[in-house]
């Protein structure tokens, strides 16, 4: 959604549409899923900020969230280190999810 009157939102809509990608024909044949990871003593994730973990360049997927310890939801950065009962909300494909 976009607020603005509209000066606003036709400027919007020219610079938009300079950035928009080709529809992709086979969206909707992927399988894109949103798990919880709760990191338990022994996950490599532990110790390791979110940079460090390759959760994204290594498995292409990405951390929209983290509870610590079911007590509260924390902004992420790349610089968090994670810790044992983190638990990190991941959104990817399927296939690279079950991989992490």
């Amino acid at each position: 959604q976009v607020i603005g009157d509209d000066e606003q939102l036709d400027s919007f809509a020219r610079a938009a549409s300079c950035e928009l990608l080709p529809d992709e024909t086979d969206i909707e044949k992927r399988d894109i899923k949103l798990r919880k990871i709760v990191l338990a003593e022994n996950s490599p994730f532990v110790g390791k900020t979110l940079k460090e973990s390759g959760i994204r360049d290594t498995y292409n997927c990405m951390v929209v969230g983290l509870d610590e310890g079911e007590k509260n939801l924390s902004p992420i950065s790349p610089s968090r280190v994670f810790g044992v009962g983190d638990i990190i909300w991941v959104f990817g494909e399927e296939d690279n999810i079950k991989r992490l």
